[in-house]
């Protein structure tokens, strides 16, 4: 069986996208496998990330801001999914991507700039850890089929 591989983009990758990232890796418990960039990464960690994460026992080991640059290199990890965690215009997706990958926004932020305060995180992943919990269990239906 094939892991679902998931890319998650946000502008800076400090925070969003490295939450959303440990989340759904812890989570998925192997069957998913997540990564995150920014359009522009910034130097360091949101310095919340390790609290938040914390605070559901996930670990942030090995987290750090990258560029989605790395993801569209003629080698890279092409993502089953694409996932924008704030309002932001699309990154062009390598002509490899076109037939495999799909492209989804998740409205956990605004435009940026991003609020930067904890409860404005701890609201944030409030938002990520909801939407990860129905990707990773969808809800089912009265009929029984599974809705997205």
């Amino acid at each position: 069986m094939t892991k679902t591989t998931v890319l998650f983009i946000c502008p800076d990758n400090s925070l969003l996208g490295p939450l959303a990232e440990a989340y759904l890796n812890c989570r998925a418990r192997g069957l998913m496998r997540a990564f995150s960039a920014g359009i522009t990464p910034a130097e360091d960690l949101n310095r919340y990330v390790n609290r938040l994460l914390s605070t559901e026992g996930v670990c942030a080991d090995g987290l750090n801001p990258k560029s989605v640059d790395i993801f569209l290199m003629p080698h890279g990890v092409v993502p089953d999914r694409v996932i924008y965690l704030a309002d932001m215009e699309p990154i062009t997706l390598p002509r490899i991507w076109k037939a495999t990958t799909s492209s989804h926004w998740w409205s956990v932020a605004g435009k940026p700039p991003l609020r930067s305060t904890f409860a404005a995180g701890a609201d944030y992943f409030h938002r990520i850890r909801k939407s990860i919990d129905l990707l990773v269990e969808p809800a089912q239906t009265a009929e029984g089929s599974v809705s997205f």
